[in-house]
């Protein structure tokens, strides 16, 4: 049997959900890929049984305690623990090393989902000696997604790919050193957490907030249309130090990218950047 069709989706619908998400909620999703979000938009409708678009968007006007749950199931939360293990071998063995002479690592995760990588940076550092003196920032624009981050226990199921991958990226460490099995769960030690700190941020409508030595962004853009990833991209460049690395998804491209040019490839193939001096 062929899965049941999406609803159509207008362009004149599209555009009166970008202005009530912009006037009444301040997201600017006006440079989200249409054709994702229209799918993404297609399938919320579908699960809640919404006749057409212009459903949601009343009931985004008039019931605004629905937008929280609704940010929550447009974003897209797909992530694991040591996600493409031959990056995180990378940047261990060749961003990593210019930070370790460091007093002090800050590192950025923007758009850290329900946080498996923000765990995959905490077991590197602790791997690597680094934790006690580095501070991560872990931020999302989806609260749900936060407070997943935040209780750092996930389902039993992942346990065999996440030790997979945990293996690929730092051979000879065993995921037992980190995590244990709770009541039919997979819970992470809270001492990884205890160097992290989340926060709420929109990477499209807020500032950067700081200066960083590493910034991770990863399996975000993809979901952008290009002039979106350029003041995306130029925004972390902008929050690097000089010397600062970053780290986006291997799927995607810095191709659009003006801010490109104040960047040195480190290992282009596992898309791992420094900024130039």
């Amino acid at each position: 049997m062929l899965p049941e069709a999406l609803p159509e989706i207008s362009d004149t619908d599209l555009e009166q959900f970008f202005q009530i998400l912009l006037t009444q909620y301040g997201y600017d999703f006006r440079g989200y890929a249409p054709a994702s979000l229209k799918r993404r938009l297609g399938t919320v409708l579908r699960r809640y049984g919404l006749a057409d678009m212009q459903t949601l968007n009343q009931r985004l006007l008039s019931q605004s305690d629905y937008f929280e749950r609704f940010i929550n199931e447009i974003t897209v939360s797909t992530t694991e623990l040591f996600r493409d293990p031959s990056s995180w071998a990378a940047l261990r063995a060749q961003a990593m090393p210019p930070l370790l002479s460091l007093s002090q690592l800050r590192i950025w995760h923007a758009g850290c989902s329900t946080g498996e990588e923000v765990l995959s940076m905490a077991i590197l550092l602790h791997e690597m000696g680094l934790y006690s003196r580095s501070q991560i920032f872990a931020t999302d624009i989806d609260g749900y997604s936060l407070e997943q981050a935040q209780k750092a226990t996930y389902p039993l199921r992942y346990k065999a790919l996440y030790e997979q991958n945990l293996q690929a990226a730092l051979p000879g460490v065993s995921l037992s050193s980190y995590a244990k099995e709770v009541g039919g769960q997979l819970v992470f030690s809270p001492s990884l957490l205890s160097n992290v700190r989340f926060l709420r941020h929109n990477l499209v409508m807020d500032a950067a907030f700081g200066q960083f030595e590493l910034v991770l962004c990863r399996n975000v853009l993809i979901y952008f249309t290009p002039s979106l990833q350029d003041r995306v991209v130029t925004k972390l460049v902008d929050s690097l130090v000089t010397g600062g690395v970053l780290m986006i998804g291997t799927k995607e491209s810095l191709f659009w990218c003006t801010a490109a040019k104040r960047l040195l490839p480190i290992n282009d193939g596992e898309r791992l950047y420094r900024k130039r001096q």
